[in-house]
């Protein structure tokens, strides 16, 4: 073979290999670039909730974990999972760093009639600038997001035994 073929041989080999990349990776065109498939994903920030890490701990063997997608500027999806909860009051977004509790942001669950136990989805929804309260009120979800993005924000579970919560997760992206 010529160096000729063979360099042709290796440009179709190297154009069918990013072909076949780009369409595991839903790139749309061969010119797309990888920078700009990725800008277009949205953010995802997650808690893990602890009584270890209340603000002062809590002895339970209650856990969670709050999920959140950003739909861009306007809206958040959220869900917030449980388990071995009992007696769930409400559960927030707070403004605060790791080791320091902080007013509410954010009402992700609240009831005046709590259940006796709860595993699973506790609640799950979309968040807007409209749901946001205290200090982020009149605010953009954008602020929010900084929050986050900063280390400034936690979520956490409130019951009838610990209305000031009972498991807490600093949230961060993932």
């Amino acid at each position: 073979m010529s160096d000729k073929t063979i360099l042709k041989v290796t440009a179709i080999i190297t154009v069918l290999l990013f072909a076949t990349v780009s369409s595991v990776f839903g790139f749309s065109t061969l010119t797309s670039t990888t920078p700009s498939a990725f800008a277009q994903q949205q953010p995802f920030f997650d808690a893990k909730l602890t009584g270890k890490d209340e603000v002062p701990a809590t002895d339970t063997k209650a856990t969670g974990i709050a999920e959140f997608t950003s739909n861009g500027a306007d809206s958040m999806m959220y869900k917030v999972n449980v388990t071995d909860m009992q007696k769930v009051t409400a559960a927030h977004i707070h403004k605060g760093k790791v080791g320091e509790n902080g007013p509410v942001v954010v009402t992700l669950f609240k009831t005046d009639s709590p259940s006796a136990t709860t595993s699973g989805v506790l609640s799950e929804g979309n968040i807007t600038s409209a749901k946001l309260e205290g200090p982020l009120s009149g605010k953009s979800l954008n602020d929010l997001i900084n929050l986050i993005n900063n280390g400034e924000a936690y979520v956490n579970v409130h019951t009838e035994a610990n209305p000031n919560g009972e498991i807490r997760g600093q949230l961060s992206s993932m």
